[in-house]
């Protein structure tokens, strides 16, 4: 199943990545306590006005921390999603929801420990007896019933992004009834009479789960009302940006056993035509936070329609966002189909789709990159493997393109989030990986400074030491990948050395775990695999690496390998039994080699 990464959990930049250059206003902080107060002690009117307040301060990190330290969350869940005031609990719930996709694991955690799915269940019986009413009912009152079940769906969406442990939950096949059960009171009341935002809102939920399990896909196809709606998306014309690229990450997703080159093809045009006018400026202007200081000393009504108006735009340059951010993750999804069914059927590319993959798909991710900058290596890694997959060169296709993508990569900071950090290191593994297939390498290492770079040796060799210290094993695995393809350049005889002496230290080292010793002894079996390597024999041979690898590499493998309980996980248990037996079949041909 196509996917690049989970699109919302435990991250603020998903929704405002703007939010951590600002700081908490002193003014504003103070009145954090007395807002705090009138949830809980003041009138109605009082109450509401406090809720809206709390939900556009929480936009800023430091006042959030600073009110979920308050047990702001308690408040909400103890008193407000209970008030008599039916505005006030759907609102309630809308804070809860933004929570969750701000803060991630922690507050999801907290709210499905402290019970919201009851809350969530008796939100979902309202909406269902209510909705059968909804014609004959006041616009106020649909609206408001509309806003509770968007606010409702949207936040089972969050807390399941936020935790593998809720989301295995919400998919459990009881859960997904009650879920499929309001959806289809909608379908049955009909989607062309909900708002738009609804409506996005139940797509996300079927992208965002479908994404996520094969298993889904098959309760929803099982369920005739939902499958008919699945099946018949494409033939409404009703959207925005967001609505467009959803129904193209549904028809990514449910078409999965049933893809073809031209889906694929249509897929990456349709969701690059959907958001290709959205103007970034704008959308980032729109998600400033709210200069607090004009609401000072205002009058309640004042404050109310400002905080509305500015609710109204950020929301809807929100949405233009999260269509951004989609088209991204369904551009990576599609690369990786293409490389599966590639892989599958061995059958050429459409001229159409190589256009697509060569001169289409580069240029968009280039004008992302600056923005999104997690979500686009992800697709420039994808896009690299699938280039070297199909045999296309990527240094080809334009000098420009391949010099701008190294600059950038290269300009990442070591200290960037982890996020960037595995797309950074994925992307230069890859990149290594392209420069040797060329028939000049040295030309291509000489042009991004590589040849021969001990301080770039270095630089890798501590982001590995370091991740090894923050038991970030994903990263040292690409780390791994990038000093091995480094290494087996030849020309390079001191750049190996360093590269092998290292490995082979991190191969006898308690701290290095099982699945690493896998990986790092696989780097030795790539490295030294031929004896006409121009390094196999000052380094290999002549710093002694075989009576190193038969005395301490060997019996540390055999010593942790067979600490590897099949029970707990089996399939590294089987890949450590199959890179011993290589390791033995190793040393036996390196021995044998030059006699």
């Amino acid at each position: 199943m196509g996917k690049s990464k989970k699109r919302s959990r435990a991250s603020a930049a998903r929704l405002n990545p703007l939010a951590g250059r600002t700081t908490a206003n002193r003014a504003l902080v103070k009145k954090l306590d007395p807002l705090l107060a009138q949830l809980t002690n003041g009138t109605p009117n009082e109450r509401a006005i406090a809720l809206s307040s709390i939900s556009v301060i929480c936009e800023d990190p430091v006042a959030r921390a600073e009110l979920l330290k308050q047990r702001l969350v308690h408040v909400v869940l103890s008193q407000l999603i209970n008030d008599e005031n039916t505005d006030i609990v759907v609102e309630a719930f809308g804070l809860l929801r933004n929570l969750a996709l701000e803060e991630g694991y922690d507050v999801s955690t907290n709210l499905w420990r402290s019970g919201i799915w009851s809350g969530i269940l008796r939100g979902f019986e309202q909406v269902e007896q209510s909705l059968p009413k909804c014609g004959d009912a006041p616009v106020e009152s649909r609206r408001s019933l509309f806003d509770y079940a968007d606010n409702l769906l949207s936040l089972v969406v969050a807390l399941a992004n936020g935790s593998d442990a809720i989301l295995a939950q919400v998919l459990n096949e009881d859960k997904l009834q009650i879920i499929f059960q309001v959806v289809n009171a909608f379908l049955q009341y009909g989607m062309d009479k909900i708002p738009l935002a609804l409506l996005n809102t139940v797509l996300d939920l079927l992208y965002d789960f479908s994404s996520e399990s094969f298993e889904f896909i098959e309760y929803v196809l099982q369920d005739q009302q939902l499958a008919g709606f699945v099946q018949t998306l494409d033939q409404s014309s009703r959207g925005n940006e967001l609505t467009k690229v959803l129904v193209q990450g549904i028809n990514l997703q449910f078409a999965d056993m049933d893809m073809s080159y031209e889906k694929v093809d249509s897929i990456i045009h349709n969701v690059c035509s959907s958001v290709q006018h959205i103007n970034w400026q704008e959308l980032q202007i729109n998600m400033e936070p709210l200069n607090e200081r004009e609401m000072l000393n205002q009058e309640p009504n004042y404050v109310v329609h400002r905080i509305k108006d500015y609710t109204s735009k950020r929301s809807e340059s929100l949405m233009k966002l999260q269509s951004i951010e989609i088209a991204v993750d369904l551009l990576t999804a599609s690369t990786e189909m293409v490389a599966s069914l590639y892989e599958e059927t061995q059958r050429k590319l459409p001229d159409s789709l190589s256009k697509t993959l060569t001169e289409f798909i580069p240029p968009v991710l280039t004008n992302l990159q600056p923005h999104l900058t997690s979500r686009i290596l992800i697709s420039w890694n994808n896009l690299l493997w699938l280039y070297i997959t199909l045999g296309v060169n990527f240094f080809q296709l334009s000098d420009e393109l391949s010099s701008n993508l190294w600059q950038f990569v290269n300009s990442l900071s070591q200290d960037d989030q982890i996020d960037i950090q595995l797309g950074k290191w994925s992307v230069i593994w890859v990149f290594l990986k392209t420069i040797s297939l060329q028939q000049n390498t040295d030309h291509w290492l000489n042009g991004f400074q590589l040849q021969n770079n001990f301080q770039f040796v270095q630089n890798v060799i501590q982001s590995y030491s370091k991740s090894l210290e923050n038991d970030n094993v994903e990263l040292c695995e690409k780390l791994v990948g990038v000093l091995t393809a480094l290494a087996s350049f030849q020309g390079q005889i001191e750049i190996n050395r360093i590269i092998g002496q290292f490995i082979l230290e991190q191969l006898v080292s308690d701290r290095t775990s099982p699945l690493l010793l896998v990986d790092l002894t696989s780097s030795l079996f790539e490295i030294y695999a031929d004896a006409s390597f121009d390094y196999d024999e000052p380094v290999y041979v002549k710093d002694g690496f075989q009576e190193i690898i038969r005395l301490k590499v060997i019996p540390k493998l055999r010593q942790s390998f067979k600490l590897v309980d099949r029970n707990k996980d089996a399939l590294l248990k089987e890949r450590c039994t199959e890179c011993f037996n290589i390791l033995d079949s190793f040393v036996h041909y390196k021995q044998n080699e030059r006699q």
